[in-house]
């Protein structure tokens, strides 16, 4: 029973629309990513359909089968009920005769075997009816167990996927407000290099590594001209 080839959440009525697929988003210069909960709803009717999809293919397996396993429960408690009065009815039919009874009233008539005959199958039926709770029951913690699974994988995928597109601009964040913390400042070249070297690693991956050293280089010129201007300043 159920799917676990892909187990939700937001609704998609605050859906927006997210720049790029399979490729980075490139963001303006100073703009935050999207709200989690916002891309995430974006991102299951889109990337994450599959796993959505098998998700709530679990959800409705799971529903008909508690509908089915409830059905089984009322049916076995029916025949329980059923069980006793039958089983009382017998035994004050029996008690009717009397311990003085003779042989010929110690034979069964019609409505005591009446009685032991649907005693007999009310029992079978009682059992028919736990065993397809029993086994409805197994199929339920199965379901559910795959789509604990399918909602943990669609999760993951997600947050992977988010990563991917805008991890790089969070993480960039946090460095240059941990470099203005410290009191650093990037000149407008520095900016441009950082900008620069986002693109190539969303576009151009191979020719990151070069652009970085060429970046390095420049930045110590840049450094020994500044130095070379604060000692002619100061003499």
């Amino acid at each position: 029973p159920g799917d676990g080839s892909a187990d939700g959440g937001a609704s998609g009525a605050d859906r927006t629309s997210l720049g790029g697929l399979g490729a980075a988003a490139t963001l303006a210069s100073g703009e935050r990513p999207p709200d989690k909960q916002t891309a995430f709803a974006d991102w299951k009717v889109r990337e994450g359909q599959a796993f959505e999809e098998a998700f709530e293919k679990n959800r409705n397996e799971l529903k008909d089968k508690k509908n089915d396993m409830k059905d089984a429960l009322t049916a076995a408690n029916n025949a329980k009920r059923l069980i006793d009065n039958a089983k009382e009815k017998l035994a004050r039919k029996q008690a009717d005769k009397g311990p003085d009874a003779s042989r010929d009233e110690e034979l069964i008539d019609e409505e005591e075997y009446a009685l032991i005959k649907s005693l007999r199958e009310t029992k079978q039926q009682y059992r028919e009816s736990f065993e397809r709770h029993r086994a409805i029951k197994v199929d339920v913690v199965q379901i559910e167990h795959l789509m604990t699974a399918c909602k943990t994988k669609l999760v993951q995928s997600f947050e992977e996927w988010y990563d991917q597109m805008y991890g790089h601009v969070a993480r960039q964040r946090a460095e240059a407000e941990a470099k203005a913390a410290t009191g650093e400042r990037y000149d407008p070249q520095e900016m441009f290099d950082m900008m620069e070297a986002d693109r190539l690693e969303t576009q151009h991956p191979d020719a990151l590594a070069y652009h970085k050293a060429r970046k390095n280089a420049a930045r110590d010129v840049r450094q020994r001209g500044k130095a070379a201007t604060t000692v002619r300043g100061g003499r």
